[in-house]
């Protein structure tokens, strides 16, 4: 076993309230693989409040990493996600 994640799982998103949290934790429900996972949200500078419930997702559980997309743009994000991932793997998914 190694210090990374097997998998990580990045979530482009900008302005999700309404969804983000529910997203995120059923994402931290699902079965582990061996060297477990990360989740890299990467928010396109939300202005709805998402950055605060996001803030208090990655003070709960190490597990959620938060990167900034100032282009707020999806493939910019997806990129800054990847860039960002320590797992061997990758899995992109949508914020809702």
């Amino acid at each position: 076993m190694n210090n990374y994640p097997a998998v990580s799982v990045i979530v482009p998103c900008r302005n999700e309230k309404k969804h983000i949290e529910k997203g995120i934790r059923s994402i931290l429900t699902q079965h582990s693989p061996p060297d477990g996972f990360e989740v890299v949200v990467v928010d396109g500078m939300s202005d709805d409040g998402t950055r605060k419930i996001l803030d208090q997702l990655v003070s709960e559980d190490s597990r959620i990493r938060l990167v900034d997309n100032p282009a707020r743009t999806t493939p910019f994000a997806m990129n800054a996600g990847i860039r960002a991932a320590h797992g061997r793997f990758i899995a992109i998914m949508g914020a809702h």
